[in-house]
């Protein structure tokens, strides 16, 4: 095989997951409380951080979609959003700001959605 047919290859198949990669679906906000109720907020590119006082929700379309996934041994209410324990539940939001206390936040026991 020659060097620009590995090359057309490659090109190809990198094509093929970068497309896939952006066209799967998934909420725009991934939010997972871990054991012990530590949460953290994934945004839709991937990027990781530990959940803090304000959870910034962007994304394309009218409404906003936010994954709660609930990995402790007991439920757990986010401001609007309440998971039982080892489930998952998906919701759709309208823009705006959200506010409400928190059982996976016990620093400051209030988190505030705001939701782009």
């Amino acid at each position: 095989m020659t060097a620009g047919r590995v090359a057309a290859i490659v090109a190809i198949v990198l094509a093929s997951v970068g497309l896939a990669w952006l066209s799967w679906p998934r909420p725009d906000t991934l939010i997972r409380v871990a054991q012990g109720g530590v949460a953290t907020v994934t945004d839709a590119y991937g990027r990781t951080e530990p959940l803090g006082d304000t959870v910034r929700v962007r994304g394309a379309g009218a409404r906003r979609q936010i994954r709660v996934v609930n990995d402790d041994t007991i439920p757990h209410r986010l401001a609007m959003l309440s998971v039982g324990a080892g489930a998952r539940t998906d919701y759709t939001v309208p823009p705006g700001t959200f506010g409400g206390s928190c059982s996976a936040h016990p620093a400051k026991k209030r988190l505030t959605f705001v939701i782009q």
